[in-house]
């Protein structure tokens, strides 16, 4: 192998000056209006090669500072390389203060700081329950629409019962759907609430904060302005438990004069009281006949407007009786159902000023004297946006009078309807249907939403005749490809109809390319199924079940952390699991877990450790820690002879071949007693180093012991000697990953594994959702990167060839193999399983340490030091890989030309990269941009 330049001695080819620190983060955010956290943790880029020490000052005002008066904090000199959350430790901060803070740095070898940088700030917002002069408001009446005859579809649509349906329910099914029918005419409208203030004339508006949320989904307008462009807001929380609030800055919306705050208000995630419900028997309290739902109540809101004048004098606006309500447009709304929109009952210029004779028919509120919550909180993570326009690519016309729009891509979106170009008469009705699945005439199947949730997924507007020029449903997502539209009197163009991918608006933190276009799909595949699950939660499927179910969240842990910033919403997920209700729960947040399910749950450990080595928050254990050893306390007491025995296995893993018969997804290669027990042991292990880095020195021996007597265990009850590994791929890839194989025996291991990807399943995998952050890295840390690559571009049944050009699936289906392509060319008997589904993703982290060699170093935190250690698989030409950390970006990209690969890679300021390259000894690389060509006889 030839390397230039020397590994011994590596220098960069363009050095980097040290410049003033940018890129000043509070929590994670640039400006944060409603930080809590009396020591919150502070970040910056320190554009310097090597940080030596750095200095932080923080003051009560931006005049304070720029007289060098840090009147909160100075931290002084401090010698540390650290530039990602760093804790705020100076006076303690009270609601609604101003912090504003610089920093400084010293460069390796300098004895003379750095200038200073931009100065940042952040703001507290209403700590405690005392700081809320608000009160929580719901109608005093909720309104129940009539069941009109423009109306009955989307109710009929939305229980799976309409005559237009093609997919007939069975006699049984549909018993159960006509109680739905009912249900759903019981549902009540949406609500308005709104309130006039005024602003003298002589006043001056210097600061304007709006505090406000809801319990379910809300939106928020100041003279008819929406504050925000938050959607499906808040994020979804165990609401009795604690609820998300946001602080808008709105000075810009308010009027010297006459102003309007008003609010919308749905369902959301609060009052879903019919998906996966039972209610036979209302009256029972307790008992299996008692009435099981998802809601928690009434929705209801609060909101606060802190308003700041020149003159020093402050005035509050708060929701309190004297706001006043009125039924909203949107008749009916829910996340599994969806709108049922009627212009006819839209009220002009609502959020505005109105007249006395306009807000005749406002109603009185109710104002609450309890909180429906213990408690509000900040919300950090990122809201849910629209973040990609999707227009539809083909029409079909199934049927008389039904068109079924074609997207060419399954996502998580909402619809928008250009009424301009239909024209619709007064009373016309607009049904839109949404599906994953369509047959070659274009007639929409629902089926993989399957049958738990009792509703299927519809829109319908009701047209007044003096319609505005676009509609979009405001409460409500879908999942979907396709969708149907029936109403109209003639053929829509392609155009009228088009819908937007809403997600969590994280960052993307990671860009992967590659020579090999399939190995691009296989990526997109992967982003696409990802990203349509972000909603506010990390969720199994938009469509069935739209839940933040734990084993799917570590089973595609991987993906999220390479591709996005994942620093504050892995933050909300893991508080949820610390207000659940349940021990090792299946789900959180919300009402549809259960506990005692250890190889799901103890994504609270992985999720939290790989926070830490991604973003370097050390905080996070602390604020997990009890929650942490709660969940193992209880997976040790299940141990049954040394090993875990109960748990879900590696979940949907293929079958042999398409069209076998399986029982659920349960796993057919590797049994749950393996995976469970691998993960508790990986378990422990990490709890053994987050109890050390808190100095819990006895917890810490405790884990690591339990650590070796699970895996002894584990080694002494699966491993075959006469075969050389474990029985499964995932099997094996666990093992070597998680440390549980004697270091004696793990090339051989990996050894195996290897001849069974290529002898007994052809090239392929035989892993499911659990195996496939595993499998990839055991096989190319122990030198068959080629075998990981070729079961990505493997021909046949499973292979990712075979699922675009068979299934025609562009996101990642839940089941492997029940579905038979070729036994349905006309793409009638439609799957009954979810079609997108990212807990298969987690191959896709292997794009990034594989093929790119971007990995963690060890246990150290942040990325600041890391690895690089690429495989240049010999069918692969070239691969561009970047990852943004807390530091910088980290870039490597690599060209094969011949017989020499020319490799390129980027560390970033304040980093260190630990090069590894097949056949040299390993060297740390300082900041820089970096060259090096590579023999491939060498490989």
């Amino acid at each position: 192998m030839a390397c230039e330049p020397s590994a011994s001695d590596p220098q960069p080819s363009e050095p980097i000056n040290h410049q003033a620190p940018a890129n000043l983060l509070v929590e994670g955010t640039a400006t944060p209006l409603n930080v809590h956290s009396q020591t919150p943790r502070l970040s910056w880029h320190a554009n310097a090669k090597t940080q030596s020490a750095y200095q932080v000052q923080v003051a009560s005002s931006a005049e304070r500072l720029a007289n060098s008066n840090p009147d909160l904090w100075d931290s002084g000199k401090v010698a540390a390389q650290q530039s990602v959350n760093i804790a705020y430790a100076g006076q303690p901060l009270s609601a609604q203060d101003t912090a504003f803070w610089r920093v400084r740095v010293w460069a390796e070898n300098q004895q003379q700081p750095g200038p200073w940088s931009q100065v940042g700030q952040w703001e507290m917002g209403l700590i405690e329950q005392a700081d809320w002069q608000a009160q929580w408001l719901q109608v005093e009446q909720r309104v129940v629409a009539d069941s009109s005859e423009a109306r009955m579809p989307w109710i009929l649509y939305a229980a799976n019962v309409h005559p237009d349906i093609t997919e007939a329910l069975p006699a049984s099914k549909k018993e159960k759907q006509l109680e739905v029918v009912e249900q759903l005419k019981k549902q009540p409208t949406a609500s308005l609430f709104r309130h006039d203030f005024a602003i003298d004339a002589d006043k001056t508006i210097v600061k304007a904060r709006l505090h406000s949320t809801a319990a379910g989904y809300y939106e928020v307008f100041i003279n008819g302005q929406k504050v925000d462009d938050r959607l499906m807001d808040p994020g979804q929380t165990d609401f009795d438990q604690r609820i998300l609030y946001n602080t808008d800055d709105v000075a810009a919306l308010l009027n010297q004069g006459a102003n309007t705050i008003a609010v919308h208000l749905g369902s959301g995630w609060y009052d879903e009281n019919i998906a996966f419900s039972k209610w036979k028997n209302p009256d029972e309290k307790v008992g299996p006949q008692a009435k099981k739902t998802l809601s928690y109540g009434q929705p209801k809101f609060i909101a606060q407007l802190e308003l700041t004048y020149a003159d020093g004098s402050q005035a509050v606006v708060a929701s309190n009786e004297q706001w006043r309500s009125h039924p909203s447009p949107v008749l009916k709304d829910g996340l599994f159902s969806g709108e049922l929109f009627d212009a006819n009952e839209v009220v002009a210029n609502w959020n505005q000023q109105l007249s006395a004779n306009e807000l005749a028919n406002w109603q009185p509120v109710q104002a609450l004297e309890q909180w429906p919550t213990g408690r509000l909180e900040p919300q950090r993570l990122p809201p849910i946006r629209a973040i990609k326009k999707m227009t539809p690519v083909k029409i079909y016309q199934p049927r008389e009078g039904v068109w079924t729009f074609d997207f060419g891509q399954n996502f998580t979106g909402v619809p928008t309807i250009d009424l301009a170009k239909l024209g619709l008469a007064a009373g016309q009705t607009i049904n839109l249907r949404y599906a994953e699945w369509a047959d070659v005439e274009g007639n929409i199947s629902q089926k993989s939403g399957g049958g738990a949730p009792l509703l299927k997924q519809v829109d319908s507007y009701i047209a007044s005749g003096n319609d505005g020029a676009t509609w979009t449903p405001v409460f409500t997502w879908h999942g979907f490809r396709y969708v149907e539209m029936t109403g109209l009197t003639e053929a829509p163009t392609l155009d009228v109809l088009s819908a937007h991918l809403v997600r969590s608006d994280v960052g993307v933190a990671g860009q992967f390319s590659s020579s090999n276009e399939l190995l691009n799909r296989i990526h997109d595949m992967a982003l696409w199924s990802y990203e349509s699950n972000l909603m506010a939660v990390p969720m199994d499927c938009p469509i069935r079940e739209r839940a933040g179910w734990t084993g799917d969240a570590h089973a595609a842990l991987i993906t999220g952390n390479y591709n996005f910033n994942m620093e504050n919403l892995w933050q909300k997920y893991l508080g949820d699991f610390a207000t659940s209700s349940h021990i090792a729960p299946a789900v959180v947040p919300g009402k549809r877990s259960h506990g005692g399910t250890y190889d799901w749950a103890v994504a609270e450990i992985m999720i939290a450790w790989e926070h830490y080595r991604h973003h370097g928050d050390l905080q996070i254990f602390s604020d997990q820690y009890d929650s942490m050893v709660e969940y193992m306390d209880a997976a040790e007491s299940k141990l049954d002879n040394g090993l875990l025995r109960i748990g879900y296995g590696d979940w949907c893993d293929p079958v042999l071949k398409p069209g076998m018969g399986r029982k659920r997804c349960n796993p057919q290669h590797t049994s749950p007693t393996i995976t469970s027990s691998a993960l508790l042991a990986h378990g422990a292990n990490l709890m053994s180093k987050i109890a050390a880095l808190l100095g819990k020195d006895a917890d810490a021996a405790r884990y690591q012991s339990l650590f070796g007597a699970i895996s002894e265990q584990f080694h002494n009850e699966f491993y075959n000697p006469e075969t050389g590994h474990y029985g499964s791929q995932t099997a094996d890839a666990m093992a070597l990953r998680f440390g549980i194989a004697p270091i004696t025996l793990r090339q051989s291991i990996a050894d195996a594994l290897n001849k069974d990807v290529v002898e007994t399943w052809q090239g392929h995998g035989s892993i499911g959702a659990l195996g496939q952050t595993y499998v990839y890295r055991a096989l190319s840390d122990y030198g068959y990167g080629d075998t990981a690559y070729n079961i990505f571009t493997a021909e046949g049944y499973p292979g990712y060839a075979w699922q675009f050009d068979k299934l025609q699936a562009t996101t990642l289906w839940e089941r492997k193999g029940v579905y038979v392509p070729d036994a349905d060319p006309m793409r009638k008997n439609a799957p009954g399983r979810s079609l997108n589904h990212p807990f298969h993703s987690g191959y896709d982290g292997w794009f990034y340490e594989g093929l790119g060699g971007i990995r963690p170093l060890g246990d150290n935190p942040g990325f600041q030091h890391f690895a690089l250690q690429p495989v240049f698989p010999a069918d692969l030409d070239h691969v561009n890989v970047s990852y943004q950390t807390g530091y910088g970006t980290i870039v490597s990209r690599w060209q094969r030309q011949g017989d020499v690969i020319h490799w390129q890679f980027e560390v970033p300021n304040n980093s260190t990269a630990k090069v590894t390259l097949p056949g040299q000894a390993s060297a740390i690389y300082q900041p820089g941009q970096y060259q090096l060509t590579v023999a491939t006889t060498a490989l």
